[in-house]
């Protein structure tokens, strides 16, 4: 089923299809414009030599924005690059009449070359911001080839030939070591070993493989050689459908529409509104056939009502909310996902490494009888002491914290999907499944077998000594965030690679009732596009490259992650907190969000057109060119300090 296009429901403004570079060198060189135009200003020079400088600034730094504004009114769309193109073009041509008529028009000011000026140097800053912001996942995609496999051994007679993993074809048989990624998906065809798919399917322990067992390219072989069959080659596996979406995703991500366009579709009309009535009162009152000496009036207006404080409106709150966010240990990426968020229908949680810590952990320790507690933990950490694994870093953490002491081995010996054996002094140490010491005749009592969590069986010379049970512990406030995720009308969906009891008990403990357990990316990301094509707003909270799919078609797509990874870079929200708290804060920072950004437009606008008017009613007193920058730039200021209320988040 294809995805649903968003440009439909959030047509993009031209600008932001134009190279950020064609913004940055305009911006300077506008920026340039604007000290030499105030510098001839401050000396007094030709008034005709501030209109030409005036005029390149127009020509050669606003030619972009006036050629975005065209595209947007071709394609019916209001954007903030026509808002700027039309006031600085109104400001312009109040300013040309001026200096070349003999009878200015009505205006309290001779010229706003310079108000001009810095509008359109601040238009090109914002666009070229916005613009950047939208390029810059791009940046990231040539390293996403890190995650590829880029060779193979090629099973050719009896020996062994490399070539590249691209090349290998339906039907091959290839030769994986311990230690080595898959260069394909596979069947494996001889030998045992342990896989580590969390790559693929989110699950943070290692999937026993044997003889006829499914492999995926990208994952690690973790134990033991085997023989693989290639069934499907790298174009078409489930990795490359993870990096498909990734170097596509950006295109889904950049389609928003931002703050300053959204605010420009009805502050436009209402300083067009503004202007003109004051015109119409004007005419009114001394006749209509001063239209043209009273045009001043409609000019003047329309280019000081487009505020410079404008610019700042949004961009003000937005940073100093990052810069909140960022306290807490919340990256937010994309401001826009915070409205998407609060106005979903469905949220949808991935389990190992969100709604849990994707960390096993020792949960509970069960001697048997006249075996001490302290008797059960040495043996097991002795055994896995030097064994890579989750199983083993939780028991040796755990040890760790207990003040366990370890004893010296002799040797140990891993049995993929088993467990350990070890040898220290005279003893004989066997750690690991109840099938296992079952199978050498060791009685397991019948609580072992009822554990629905991990369990890790010890038992030295062959006398049981008991067992550890080790889970993935929920994370802080899991149950608190779905309690007012489901308080705010949000419908829940837990959705895993991981096995059907492991899901089913994470959402008992969470309470979330709708699941779907063992899913690949593929299936994830079907889940998200069939939701959407149903009309829902959907939100993915992930943990991890086997999300990204589902993460980058969501509306809204927040991501736990302790590190620095390549995909975290297409995320809209990053969090690096081990408790899931900072959801509710997204929430609140939304909120807080929406109202600054609103009461900073309102007083914006307000302010400048007060500011206008009062320059009006003074006259025929002359104003000259700085209280009309002054004022704007005293506008800004109070926008600034407004929005410092979002360093609080809370």
């Amino acid at each position: 089923m294809a995805e649903p296009s968003l440009s439909s429901v959030r047509p993009e403004p031209a600008a932001l299809s134009v190279p950020s570079k064609a913004f940055t060198y305009r911006f300077f060189l506008s920026a340039c414009f604007v000290v030499l135009i105030l510098f001839s200003l401050t000396f007094r020079h030709s008034e005709v030599g501030i209109f030409i400088l005036g005029l390149m600034d127009l020509l050669f730094c606003a030619d972009v924005l006036v050629r975005s504004a065209a595209k947007d009114v071709w394609e019916g769309r209001m954007s903030f690059a026509l808002l700027v193109t039309v006031c600085a073009g109104a400001g312009f041509i109040y300013s040309a009449l001026n200096t070349f008529l003999t009878v200015k028009l009505y205006g309290p000011a001779e010229d706003l070359f310079l108000y001009v000026a810095v509008l359109i140097t601040l238009g090109l800053w914002a666009e070229r911001r916005l613009t950047r912001s939208k390029e810059k996942a791009r940046v990231f995609v040539k390293k996403l080839d890190d995650f590829l496999p880029k060779s193979a051994r090629l099973c050719v007679g009896r020996g062994f030939r490399r070539v590249f993993a691209e090349e290998l074809k339906k039907g091959d048989l290839i030769f994986v070591k311990p230690g080595e990624r898959l260069p394909a998906d596979g069947i494996v065809r001889k030998g045992k070993t342990s896989i580590d798919e969390q790559l693929i399917t989110g699950n943070m322990l290692p999937t026993t493989k044997t003889v006829d067992s499914r492999v995926y390219a990208g994952t690690l072989n973790k134990r033991a050689e085997v023989y693989v069959e290639v069934t499907g080659v790298l174009k078409e596996s489930a990795l490359m459908s993870v990096i498909d979406a990734l170097q596509h995703g950006e295109l889904h991500r950049s389609g928003f529409k931002s703050a300053l366009d959204a605010f420009s579709a009805w502050v436009l009309p209402l300083l067009v509104v503004i202007a003109g009535g004051v015109y119409a009162l004007t005419l009114e009152h001394y006749g209509a056939d001063q239209w043209f000496h009273y045009l001043g009036i409609f000019l003047f207006l329309l280019t000081m009502s487009c505020p410079l404080a404008f610019v700042f409106a949004p961009i003000f709150p937005a940073f100093f909310a990052r810069s909140g966010a960022r306290a807490a240990k919340i990256k937010i990426q994309n401001m826009y996902a915070l409205e998407e968020l609060a106005r979903a229908d469905t949220v949808i949680f991935d389990k190992t490494g969100t709604l849990t810590y994707g960390q096993l952990r020792v949960s509970g320790v069960y001697p048997a009888e006249k075996v001490s507690r302290t008797q059960l933990l040495e043996a097991a950490a002795t055994a896995e002491q030097m064994v890579d694994g989750p199983f083993a870093d939780a028991i040796n953490l755990y040890a760790k914290e207990q003040k366990i002491k370890t004893k010296r081995l002799l040797c140990f010996d891993v049995l993929p999907g088993l467990g350990v054996q070890a040898t220290q002094g005279d003893n004989r140490i066997i750690a690991g499944r109840a099938q296992w010491l079952e199978e050498q005749n060791i009685k397991t009592p019948q609580p072992v077998a009822s554990q629905t969590q991990a369990v890790v069986c010890v038992a030295v010379n062959g006398k049981f000594l008991g067992y550890l049970t080790l889970s993935d512990e929920l994370r802080p406030g899991a149950a608190d965030i779905v309690a007012l995720l489901k308080k705010l009308g949000k419908d829940l969906i837990l959705v895993s690679g991981d096995n059907e009891a492991s899901v089913a008990a994470v959402a008992q403990a969470a309470g979330i009732e709708k699941t779907n357990c063992n899913v690949l990316p593929k299936t994830k990301a079907e889940i998200v596009t069939n939701l959407r094509t149903l009309g829902k707003r959907v939100a993915m909270v992930g943990d991890g490259f086997n999300d990204i799919i589902a993460l980058l078609r969501a509306d809204a797509g927040v991501v736990f992650s302790p590190g620095k990874n390549v995909y975290n870079h297409w995320v809209d929200v990053m969090i690096k907190r081990t408790d899931l708290f900072p959801i509710s804060y997204l929430f609140t920072i939304n909120k807080k969000l929406r109202r600054t950004v609103l009461f900073n437009v309102l007083a914006a606008v307000l302010l400048n057109t007060g500011l206008a008017v009062w320059l009006l009613i003074r006259m025929p007193a002359a104003c000259g060119w700085a209280l009309p920058v002054g004022g704007s730039l005293a506008a800004v200021i109070f926008v600034l300090l407004i929005s410092t209320r979002m360093l609080k988040i809370k």
